[in-house]
């Protein structure tokens, strides 16, 4: 509409009271739960009313809106259900009420004439209504169902000279664009995004960002935590909590032909990510367009870039310097408070000291007066010098005063923000918070990004800043940048691990084994034979002759180092195995304590060696695995391990090499090992002491009748704590089986063993019953019964 005077009509038909929202108070929303806003707007606009300058509308909660601005008005009053509102647009030039709009209800008049903006008048305006929780009916003409107090033609009805008719713009080539850029995380990404749809309004954003506009604008608030990729959604409301939402925009938007933005950073940068996004839009109604965003940014974003963070740089300055300021002000005001009260209490204590003066005056005026003459000559007589210093005693003591700091002087403006030089050469923002993606995300998918591809479905790929090469070659520094300083955090040992470990678990142990079968058959150690071996050489390392192994000498330490050199080998060959990368065959040095907990469930611990370090740890053992001081990684000394065997060769070279170094006097070749301390035994819990339903059939079961008849007199109180048994689990007795070995006599029932229903073993207690020939009666577990201890 760009003319006349016209009105068109809208009615609630129904109010929805969704229960999700209200089943928590996170999910309760701001201002009313059903809005309804009605107006007029210029072309292009977003939307919902309110979010943008460009429009006038009235609102169910009796207020009217220009802009972002609302107010309410006397005269306006609520309106919901079954109510039909008529909004009134008089643009006619002709008339006293030109440029105005006016609201009605039920055909009658509920606001005055209210002005149109400025910015509105002048400009060809179209009906727009918005609203939430609500089914309306919108009536355009050509009949009003609610008539006005006067002639007024519908919008429907409006004269061609009236209305400006704007066609449709159809899309290039016939299609509409959906359009992916891709760039890295914290890297200009969204700033490019918003300069873009800046440019080009006619675009609409598909991203949680956007989404989390949308929930703001309908009255749920703001929302912190999450990256800017993936907001966090606690709402509290079901299906927002749940990406319900996402997933409807997902399926609901290829349906609506349109321009599209689909904002995903890491999705986006994944080939088959991007490629399920794909297919969601058909071929034949949507171009399917990348636009690459990497590397070194062209001169004319950069100097937004600078722009804007000179921005953010002066708001953080001013804000400092009024803060200052506010300072200064709030220190003078308290010096000049009591600087005031100070001279007041001056004031006073020199009128009270005067006044003291004066009383003390009187009364030696009324002292002479009554001593006479006596008094005068006692005065008289008196010392002057002990005169004055009385004198000098009453006067009071002078207030030093203290140098008061001169204040930093502000000024009356605050200070221009500076750029550094390091800032000068800023390509993008400074991250915030957590940044495009959380470092979690980023670490469990940078490995994977690529560039796009026309093989993906892609009709055309643009790169904005760099040509493909240049891209191409900065996404590799980038990702192998990434992979020398970033952890797997969600690496989890393989089975290939857990078996090499289990088989490397059993061999040492049999290694011990014989080692101590071989030093308690008493057999001399031949160490002049044992120096003259070539420890390479030797194919059996169990028997080096006379049955001697190659580890005979070991001690605790020697042990200690086996273990490690074949614990940071297998880290290592595991974490190639499991990581499966070649730009990740080693593990970075700061990364390698978190690695070496997470294989072997325990912490790499050098105070075991008396060391400070783990690089010093690593150098005990630097035949197996060496850090790299250059490049800072943990890598395998050794090439290829055909067998176990070379683990003990080295260890065995690496005890006679501090054994020879100890032997010609250098004491620093003493390794001083500290054992781990062994976990505490813990004490099994005692159980309570059954009670048999019948306890002389204990002894009856017992083939010897000498044991069976001292037992009750040794340990009378053993069958009362036994008769708790049958009462809790279901008197034993009631087993279906007898089970009778040797001796030994016991009671199952149908499940087997000596337990009762409930599944209680019946035992005796610890001591059993001792008679006088020595034996003892102990409680069987399980299907043993009672049974004799000669004991």
């Amino acid at each position: 509409m760009k003319a006349g005077r016209y009105m068109y009509e809208v009615k609630i038909i129904e109010a929805l009271n969704p229960t999700e929202a209200a089943q928590t108070s996170k999910g309760k929303l701001y201002g009313t739960r059903q809005t309804l806003r009605i107006g007029f707007s210029v072309a292009g606009s977003p939307l919902i009313l309110g979010e943008f300058d460009d429009c006038v509308y009235f609102d169910s909660d009796g207020q009217v809106g220009t802009g972002r601005i609302k107010r309410r008005l006397p005269e306006l009053q609520k309106f919901g259900r079954d109510m039909t509102m008529t909004v009134l647009l008089n643009l006619d030039s002709s008339s006293d009420n030109a440029n105005t709009i006016s609201l009605f209800r039920e055909g009658t008049r509920l606001s005055k004439p209210f002005k149109l903006p400025e910015n509105l008048v002048g400009n060809t305006l179209i009906p727009h209504i918005c609203f939430r929780n609500v089914s309306v009916y919108v009536n355009f003409g050509p009949s009003p169902t609610k008539p006005l107090p006067f002639k007024c033609r519908m919008i429907q009805s409006a004269a061609e000279k009236d209305t400006e008719a704007v066609a449709a713009k159809a899309p290039k080539d016939g299609k509409y664009e959906v359009l992916f850029p891709i760039g890295f995380p914290d890297e200009g990404t969204f700033e490019w995004l918003d300069e873009f749809l800046e440019k080009n309004p006619g675009y609409v954003e598909l991203s949680d960002r956007k989404l989390k506009e949308w929930a703001l604008s309908s009255g749920l608030g703001i929302k912190s935590g999450g990256s800017n990729d993936k907001p966090s959604f606690n709402y509290g409301i079901p299906s927002m909590d749940n990406y319900s939402l996402q997933r409807i925009v997902s399926a609901v938007a290829p349906l609506s032909a349109r321009n599209y933005v689909i904002m995903e950073v890491k999705s986006n940068l994944i080939k088959s990510e991007r490629a399920a996004a794909l297919k969601r839009f058909n071929p034949n109604t949507f171009k399917r367009v990348a636009r690459v965003v990497m590397g070194e940014p062209k001169e004319a974003f950069k100097k937004k870039v600078l722009t804007k963070f000179l921005k953010t740089k002066q708001e953080k300055v001013t804000a400092e310097w009024h803060k200052k300021k506010n300072k200064q002000l709030q220190e003078k005001r308290l010096a000049e408070k009591k600087k005031e009260a100070d001279e007041k209490r001056k004031k006073l204590l020199e009128e009270a000291a005067k006044k003291k003066a004066e009383a003390e005056a009187a009364k030696k005026a009324e002292e002479k007066k009554d001593e006479g003459e006596k008094k005068d000559e006692a005065m008289k007589d008196a010392d002057p010098k002990e005169e004055d210093k009385k004198e000098e005693k009453t006067e009071e003591p002078t207030e030093e005063k203290k140098e008061e700091t001169p204040m930093e002087d502000l000024g009356e403006e605050p200070p221009e923000a500076e750029l550094t030089e390091e800032e000068k050469n800023m390509c993008f923002l400074p991250k915030v918070g957590a940044g495009d993606l959380t470092e979690s995300v980023l670490s469990s998918s940078f490995a994977h990004f690529s560039l796009p591809d026309k093989e993906e479905g892609f009709d055309d790929i643009k790169y904005e800043w760099q040509p493909q090469a240049k891209a191409s070659e900065y996404l590799r520094t980038w990702v192998l940048g990434k992979k020398a300083t970033t952890r797997i955090d969600n690496l989890t040992p393989s089975q290939y691990f857990k078996e090499k470990l289990a088989a490397w678990t059993k061999q040492k142990l049999d290694w011990e084994a014989k080692q101590q079968s071989f030093k308690a058959a008493g057999k001399k150690k031949d160490n002049k034979q044992q120096g003259a071996i070539d420890l390479f050489a030797v194919e059996n390392i169990n028997d080096t002759g006379g049955g001697e192994p190659l580890y005979a000498n070991f001690e605790a330490q020697d042990w200690a180092l086996l273990q490690l050199r074949y614990e940071l080998h297998l880290l290592l060959d595991a974490f190639k195995h499991d990581v499966n990368d070649p730009d990740r065959e080693n593990i970075p040095e700061a990364h390698f304590p978190f690695y070496y907990s997470k294989y072997y469930a325990k912490p790499l611990n050098p105070k075991m060696f008396t060391l400070d370090s783990i690089p010093a740890m690593v150098e005990l053992v630097k035949d197996t695995a060496i850090i790299d001081e250059e490049k800072k990684l943990l890598a395998s000394a050794l090439s290829d391990v055909d067998s176990l065997d070379i683990f003990v060769k080295l260890s065995e070279e690496g005890r006679r090499e501090r054994k020879r170094r100890l032997d010609a006097g250098d004491e620093t070749a003493r390794l001083k090992y500290v054992p781990p301390a062994a976990p505490p035994k813990v004490a099994a819990p005692k159980p309570a002491a059954p009670k048999p339903a019948a306890s002389p059939a204990a002894p009856k079961a017992e083939a010897s009748p000498k044991a069976a008849t001292a037992a009750p007199k040794a340990a009378t109180p053993a069958p009362k704590a036994a008769t708790a048994a049958p009462k809790a689990a279901g008197e034993v007795a009631k087993g279906t089986a007898q089970v009778a070995k040797g001796n030994d006599k016991g009671w199952n029932n149908a499940k087997g063993g000596s337990k009762g229903d409930g599944g209680q073993n019946w035992k005796g207690n610890s001591q059993g019953w001792k008679g006088d020939g020595g034996q003892s009666w102990k409680g069987g577990g399980g299907g043993g019964g009672w049974q004799a201890d000669n004991k």
